[in-house]
């Protein structure tokens, strides 16, 4: 047990989730419909009990075959028959009846096996099926809940640490009416699912209760991984956990070591900044991603990751060489990270914690995220889509790294609204536009900086090329086609800008705009 009086189950996530872990003196119950993963949780619990805390543990099946359990064990590379013949984890197979009686024998073989193990953990897997065991050898007629006390009394006598599995007959079914009130008895409730969305499969794990403890809410996505076992991954809709103070900075930083584009925005971007760069499809949202990590990681030593669905990282490199930005070298040498996932049956909340567990192994202090509207596609559902960006947005700033967010326009003849999906563009500091403005047959690049926290950007309007080393802003006097430069049209963001006319002159050398 923990200084703190907590035991931790040694499950992936599930005590990060607990707030370290379970109280000492707590009976735990994990229940939930058949292939939930009831059997595997209570497995695990007593093996990392083993492994990781030199916790001998019991396990006690009624209707497993012990060798199945020490098969499946060794498929997440668990050698329960080592640990049998090291005399720190028994595998008991016996009947509820049997299971009673030994709990409440003067001189009972269980216990006794319990003592000379130190077992400090024990399993029971099926405690629902006591409930056909309610006459005792006297012939005396208990309730369910009075057999339930009695089984907990004596293994509490042992200071034993006591997990229960008990399955419902349906996924909404509830424990009253499986078992009586045995949740009430049970001083932590864990709940666990395993739910059709269309075609796809989606365990999950919810703490109903714990007392004695504060936990995180909700429902959790929960893994069973080959090689490992349960991995548990909270919910991005979790709140961060309060801190005192939120942190800011007052370091201002160029954005990709361009002069002209950091006097657009007023100077540069703060550390701990979040910016989101609105564009259509082509116009230089990756390049300028590409641009921000190496600008980070060349001039300001900082470490940067690239979030990608849509690009594998071998694609996002190779692009990137044909502009003579050689990203390779910084990927090579660490400071550069790149995280591709399919988007395809994307789990947000396993996502969301590789993206974090990546930014803290690595120390990362830049981040893109490259295509925010796949993210859309691949969660389908608004609410966890608006919930990921908010988290995303909140971890960032906790940490003060600066993030960049890539969102693509689906509009391409004018804007009538930055993000059409849902309005987020409000909680970020920075909103950069990129377009494609329409001049004579042509297309031209322009960006804009909507807004810039905190700084004094400019409104205008600039053309912006990609060649050779990225994205470069052209002087506002050099027109690279025979037609006027930017500032001789209006309406350049509708991407379809009026022309301004030329003043013509009459007899007296007064303008025509000047004659009444």
């Amino acid at each position: 047990m923990a200084k703190d009086g907590l035991i931790k189950t040694g499950i992936k996530g599930l005590d990060s989730i607990l707030l370290g872990g379970i109280p000492g003196t707590n009976v735990i119950l994990v229940q939930g419909v058949s292939g939930s993963g009831k059997t595997l949780m209570g497995v695990e619990f007593i093996y990392r009990g083993v492994v990781l805390y030199n916790e001998p543990g019991l396990i006690v099946v009624f209707e497993t075959n012990p060798d199945k359990i020490i098969r499946d064990a060794a498929g997440f590379g668990w050698n329960l028959d080592e640990l049998q013949r090291q005399k720190k984890l028994q595998i008991i197979f016996t009947s509820p009846e049997v299971f009673d009686q030994e709990l409440r024998s003067p001189d009972s073989l269980l216990l006794e096996t319990a003592k000379e193990m130190g077992a400090q953990r024990i399993f029971v897997d099926g405690i629902g099926l006591l409930k056909n065991n309610l006459v005792d050898s006297h012939s005396v007629h208990r309730t369910y809940r009075e057999l339930l006390q009695q089984l907990i009394e004596s293994l509490n006598r042992e200071n034993l640490t006591a997990m229960f599995s008990l399955e419902l007959c349906n996924p909404h079914g509830s424990i009253a009416a499986a078992a009586e009130s045995i949740d009430s008895i049970a001083d932590t409730v864990i709940q666990l699912a395993r739910e059709r969305h269309g075609r796809r499969v989606q365990r999950s794990l919810e703490i109903l209760k714990s007392r004695g403890q504060d936990y995180e809410g909700g429902a959790h996505t929960m893994y069973v991984t080959g090689g490992r076992g349960l991995e548990i991954f909270r919910r991005v809709q979790a709140p961060l956990p309060a801190k005192s103070k939120q942190p800011t900075s007052s370091i201002m930083r160029s954005v990709i070591g361009v002069e002209a584009i950091d006097s657009l925005i007023g100077g540069g971007i703060f550390d701990g900044s979040t910016t989101m760069v609105v564009g259509v499809s082509g116009v230089g949202k990756t390049v300028l991603a590409t641009q921000i990590l190496r600008e980070g990681s060349l001039k300001q030593k900082t470490r940067g990751l690239l979030i990608s669905l849509d690009e594998h990282p071998a694609q996002i490199i190779r692009n990137a060489q044909t502009i003579g930005l050689n990203l390779e070298e910084q990927v090579a040498d660490g400071t550069i990270q790149i995280l591709f996932e399919s988007p395809q049956e994307l789990d947000i909340d396993s996502h969301y914690a590789r993206i974090v567990q990546l930014i803290e192994e690595q120390d990362i202090q830049r981040m893109v995220i490259d295509g925010m509207t796949s993210y859309s596609t691949a969660i389908g559902e608004i609410g966890v889509y608006r919930d990921f960006f908010h988290a995303m947005v909140a971890y960032s700033k906790q940490r003060l790294m600066t993030t960049f967010f890539n969102y693509e326009n689906p509009e391409f003849l004018g804007i009538s609204s930055y993000m059409p999906d849902f309005p987020l563009s409000s909680i970020v500091d920075n909103l950069i536009l990129l377009s494609l403005v329409e001049i004579n047959n042509s297309l031209h690049r322009c960006i804009s900086v909507v807004k810039s926290r905190g700084s004094k950007h400019s409104l205008d309007t600039r053309e912006f090329v990609i060649g050779q080393g990225g994205i470069s802003l052209l002087p506002l006097e050099q027109n690279p086609v025979p037609a006027l430069p930017l500032q001789g049209y209006s309406s350049l963001l509708s991407r379809a800008p009026t022309r301004f006319s030329l003043p013509t002159r009459i007899d007296n050398g007064a303008t025509a705009e000047g004659k009444k």
